[in-house]
């Protein structure tokens, strides 16, 4: 006996837009979520990384008799952190970029508080260089305010008004002096961020803009927090050119330093 044979279901045209729009739909809902919780993550870790340096800044510090350690303008030894991973201008010197031996004794003197790499870097940096034929991250983006044991040209035409921190017991607001910055990653070189504390209104160095248009920086007494920038100027990518941002240089200024006449 012959049964009728069983007919197969299927889609029709109709129907199989209909799920390809849903999907897109529920894509386009669930996709900025997503970036947004990575982002947020990437801040995170941002946050612990600057927490990690500064932490073992202090420890050095309480080593030392309370002197910080050396900031150095250029590439000496005997710095926090040593080398110079400046890609576009000057001197350059790509080999420093991905050398994690400068982040070590005798060129990083931080490193034994915290033997872990990747603190001097931000996560949500990803400049690489050309080596070889090859892409390499770099090994650091970060940088230390040169008003802490800084020692530059700059150093030279500040230090009669303004505080260059030599020693922990020198810093009378440790909740509010910055140590460690993400440097804008086309300009970062040596491990010493210029603050231009005797102008009001110029950058020295640019801060970096990972976290849409913000910056991770780490304090005195061991927080870290992110920034975001409003000046136009802080925000616009590059590092060509003079920068003027009156309202964010104020804030990196107040943070860098102190007038040793307002401080006495």
């Amino acid at each position: 006996m012959n049964t009728p044979r069983t007919r197969r279901a299927a889609f029709t045209l109709i129907e199989l837009l209909v799920v390809i729009a849903i999907i897109a739909i529920l894509a386009s809902m669930l996709l900025p979520a997503l970036a947004k919780a990575k982002t947020k993550a990437t801040g995170i870790k941002c946050i612990n990384n600057g927490k990690q340096l500064s932490l073992a800044w202090i420890m050095y510090a309480d080593d030392h008799a309370e002197k910080l350690p050396p900031n150095k303008d250029g590439t000496g030894v005997g710095g926090w952190v040593g080398g110079w991973i400046h890609t576009t201008a000057g001197p350059v010197n790509l080999p420093d970029c991905t050398n994690i031996n400068l982040l070590k004794p005798p060129n990083g003197l931080l490193y034994p508080y915290n033997p872990a790499v990747d603190i001097y870097k931000c996560p949500a940096d990803k400049f690489t260089v050309r080596i070889g034929g090859q892409r390499h991250p770099r090994t650091r983006s970060i940088s230390m305010n040169g008003c802490m044991n800084g020692n530059s040209w700059h150093t030279a035409l500040i230090e009669r008004n303004w505080w260059t921190y030599r020693k922990l017991t020198e810093i009378t607001r440790p909740s509010s002096q910055f140590v460690f910055v993400d440097e804008r990653e086309d300009s970062i070189d040596d491990g010493y961020f210029l603050v231009t504390v005797d102008n009001p209104d110029t950058w020295g160095n640019l801060p970096a803009i990972y976290h849409n248009g913000a910056s991770g920086l780490s304090f005195a007494d061991g927080h870290a927090e992110v920034r975001r920038w409003k000046d136009s100027e802080t925000l616009r990518p590059g590092s060509a050119g003079a920068r003027k941002a009156p309202r964010d240089v104020q804030w990196m200024n107040e943070r860098a330093s102190m007038s040793r006449t307002n401080s006495l």
